[in-house]
């Protein structure tokens, strides 16, 4: 079997485990603010196709210890390294430690074994990390 191959395999592979709808948040060129419910100043986002992806927590000997933290409108949030996977013809998002500079993914849809814990929860893309021979694209997100 030639490596392309066994590439494809892969990802139709990790394609099957992405049980989740992700919906893209793209930032505003130039950036752009709206005012929430609550009557804030938050960045507004253009809503891209959703697609399929899942949520990784990273774990390191059986604890959830963050390597790394970005700061958030004035609070330090931990880095989920590769904690978004998406599929590898998915676009790939904009990476920035600034809200409203980065793409923005919403959980807006369940698979049947899907923790409902999930659903509208938002991740911030901070790091799009690139390899040969990928199955997945695995993002470092934070969870805002």
């Amino acid at each position: 079997m030639s490596s392309a191959s066994a590439v494809r395999r892969g990802q139709a592979a990790a394609e099957r485990d992405m049980t989740l709808t992700l919906t893209p948040q793209a930032p505003m060129d130039p950036p752009s603010f709206t005012t929430d419910p609550d009557g804030f100043e938050v960045p507004a986002f253009n809503t891209q196709s959703p697609h399929a992806g899942k949520v990784q927590s990273g774990t390191q000997a059986g604890s959830d210890t963050p390597t790394r933290y970005v700061k958030v409108a004035g609070v330090d949030r931990p880095v989920l390294a590769a904690g978004l996977h998406i599929p590898v013809g998915a676009p790939i998002p904009v990476a920035s430690e600034q809200r409203g500079q980065a793409t923005e993914y919403v959980v807006s849809g369940l698979g049947q074994a899907d923790d409902p814990a999930l659903l509208n929860r938002r991740y911030m893309v901070v790091g799009v990390p690139a390899k040969s021979f990928a199955t997945a694209r695995r993002l470092d997100v934070i969870q805002l």
